[in-house]
């Protein structure tokens, strides 16, 4: 049945049995970003903390070190991704 036929066959039921799909909120490109930091950065943290814990010696030194980096490497990532998407933000934010 085509989709013309349906829209048809809804509106003479007077909305009976159509389905009004639920409204999707667009995310902003800063959202976005923030979104990606965080998935990618969760990751590497995860990767650097079983990296650290599965070496044959742990060294809890070396482990802050990783994650600071990783924390340092976000936020260059943020100011990064700010200064390529400056068009697209709205200029308040």
């Amino acid at each position: 049945m085509s989709r013309q036929l349906k829209r048809q066959i809804g509106r003479a039921q007077d909305g009976r049995g159509a389905k009004v799909s639920p409204v999707r909120r667009t995310r902003s490109p800063e959202e976005r970003l923030n979104r990606i930091l965080l998935i990618g950065g969760g990751g590497l943290a995860i990767g650097a903390l079983l990296v650290a814990v599965l070496a044959p010696h742990f060294d809890p030194v070396a482990l802050a070190i990783n994650l600071a980096a990783i924390a340092v490497g976000l936020l260059m990532g943020k100011g990064i991704g700010r200064f390529m998407f400056r068009r697209v933000l709205p200029p308040g934010k």
